[in-house]
Parts: C-alpha cells; structure tokens; sequence
C-alpha cells in the first residue's frame, strides 16, 4: 500500500493559500463530496441540524476544488480574486 496523506485544510486556511474570498470557496463546495476530497467535521457536541459544519479538504480535494474554481472562472461564475 502507497503513502496516503490523511492531512485536513479548512476552508479558511485553503482561502488563504489560493488567495481566494472564503464565501466563494464556500459556494463552489457545495457540489464536492467526500470521495471528491470535500468533508464536513463538526465543533460542538451533541451536533445536530442546526451545528454549522466546518468545511475541510483534503490535498486531492484542494486540487478539485482548483478545477471547480477554473470551471467557474471560465463561464464567468466568480467574483474577481480578493
């Protein structure tokens, strides 16, 4: 078996490394799942559907999250960068 990196960005510190407004990122998520490298984790216990999810990707999600951003960027779906 290969290496696998089991690190986890949040959205905040991925806005921040591809410069980019965090609300934006937010919105371009919403269609990545988990095998797509998006996650949700959650700060409060007992949760329920009412606890505000914290966004996370992994190093694969970051990159389909670039090709998101492209995707959006290119039909003219995107905020200009921050």
């Amino acid at each position: 078996m290969g290496y696998r990196n089991s690190a986890l960005y949040t959205l905040k510190y991925v806005a921040s490394m591809l410069d980019e407004d965090e609300e934006f990122l937010r919105d371009c998520s919403i269609g990545m799942f988990s095998e797509d490298g998006c996650l949700s984790a959650y700060d409060d216990y007992p949760g329920s559907e009412l606890s505000e999810a914290i966004v996370v990707f992994t190093e694969d999600g970051i990159e389909n999250l670039r090709y998101v951003i492209e995707e959006r960027r290119a039909s003219g779906n995107a905020p200009p960068k921050p």
